[in-house]
């Protein structure tokens, strides 16, 4: 069974962009964090993104752009960038994310959902992942 997300695409047009979402990613979900509410808003605003696709796997759901993953947002909030060097490094620079401390040797930067108010910088990072999607620095999900 697969819960299916309807909204206007950017575009403005009148076709509507589809996300599926198994039902047994959302009761995992639901089952693992207390973030539900702002873990759903970023899914649904990234799901309405032209060429964007949410996949889940063991760990939380893998935000991918034409099939190359732009994120991943764990079900406890963080959320993964792998951005390439130049980006990260001004990124990190600014104080908008940090970089992964539970993994040793790692450049990958992350960023914690903890409130609704970290939604919308959670957005914004995802957003520039976007547009700066390239295909040599970022990961493939599982």
């Amino acid at each position: 069974m697969t819960t299916i997300l309807e909204q206007s695409n950017a575009s403005g047009d009148s076709e509507q962009d589809i996300v599926h979402v198994p039902v047994s990613a959302i009761a995992f979900l639901w089952s693992r964090t207390d973030l539900i509410a702002e873990i759903w808003q970023v899914v649904q605003t990234v799901g309405g993104w032209r060429g964007a696709e949410i996949r889940p796997d063991s760990s939380g759901l893998c935000l991918m752009l034409r099939g190359v993953g732009i994120g991943h947002l764990g079900w406890q909030g963080r959320i993964d960038l792998p951005f390439g060097p130049r980006v990260r490094d001004q990124v990190r620079a600014e104080g908008m994310a940090s970089l992964d401390t539970h993994q040793h040797g790692t450049d990958r930067l992350v960023f914690d959902i903890r409130t609704p108010a970290d939604v919308d910088r959670a957005l914004w990072l995802l957003r520039l992942a976007y547009l700066v999607e390239d295909p040599q620095s970022v990961r493939t999900c599982n």
